[in-house]
């Protein structure tokens, strides 16, 4: 089974596309987590369906043109007045509703011909055509030089931003371009995940790298490899069970957090029982 996984042609072709999602979705993991944007990620992967419906509608290239527009809305979200009375969470739940109730009515609108509802919804990385794959590369490399160029400055505003602010950097100007990487990156997972489960590729790898590194690049280089094993051995499964691969990979993600956490679990009674008998 393992010789036709890897020498099966569909499969072929999505290995390199799902593994240059899991590294960019590992590395913006860490930043997600660490400014407490999870639901950020549910807003702008479900808003991104307005933008697959002005795609499909205005006949325009489907990832681009959804990616923009979730650009668009994250960082209008880091623009939420909240002197106002209006808070990051408000700002996030009205977008997303609107957004995707947006997406529903021009998607309902066009022929299922036009558009595979199913492959939004859940992903379907076994599809990928040579221009999404262009795109995906294009966005991948864009993502990861901003990563390593503000890498160290959205760590530092995630913890102290007054801190932060006092030794000069922009800290608003910081965030508004935070946002608008993950709307980026919510896009790439889109292909693997769909608009359901992206929320999973974009938190598992570093909620599970938090059980076993604390700094910034233990942290990446635990999410990294976590983000491609479970990948990859989530692909195998899917073809071996001939199960969905999106939700197969965030499964196998899932299974990851929960043995790490059992593991950090048990090695924390042992030591407290350790201390107890010294």
């Amino acid at each position: 089974m393992l010789h036709d996984f890897l020498t099966s042609p569909v499969i072929h072709g999505a290995l390199i596309p799902a593994g240059l999602i899991a590294v960019v979705t590992a590395s913006m993991s860490v930043m997600i987590l660490a400014h407490r944007l999870s639901f950020l990620t549910v807003g702008i992967s479900h808003a991104s369906l307005a933008g697959m419906g002005l795609a499909v509608t205005l006949s325009l290239p489907l990832l681009p043109t959804a990616t923009i527009i979730s650009c668009i809305l994250a960082v209008l979200l880091a623009w939420v007045p909240k002197s106002d009375g209006i808070s990051e969470d408000t700002g996030t739940g009205l977008l997303f509703a609107g957004s995707m109730a947006l997406g529903i009515v021009l998607l309902s609108q066009v022929s299922q011909s036009d558009v595979n509802l199913f492959s939004l919804l859940f992903g379907d990385i076994l599809t990928v055509n040579p221009d999404e794959y262009r795109w995906l590369a294009f966005i991948a490399v864009l993502i990861l030089l901003l990563l390593l160029v503000f890498g160290r400055r959205w760590w530092s505003i995630a913890f102290d931003p007054v801190t932060a602010a006092a030794a000069g950097l922009p800290v608003g100007a910081l965030r508004i371009l935070l946002y608008a990487t993950v709307g980026m990156t919510v896009m790439m997972c889109v292909k693997l995940a769909g608009i359901v489960l992206t929320t999973g590729m974009l938190v598992l790898p570093a909620a599970t790298a938090w059980f076993w590194g604390h700094s910034l690049r233990m942290l990446w280089v635990i999410s990294m490899l976590v983000a491609l094993t479970g990948t990859y051995i989530g692909l195998y499964i899917s073809y071996v069970q001939d199960w969905p691969s999106g939700a197969t990979v965030v499964l196998m993600l899932c299974c990851m957090f929960i043995l790490s956490w059992g593991i950090s679990w048990i090695k924390k009674e042992h030591g407290k029982k350790r201390l107890g008998q010294a």
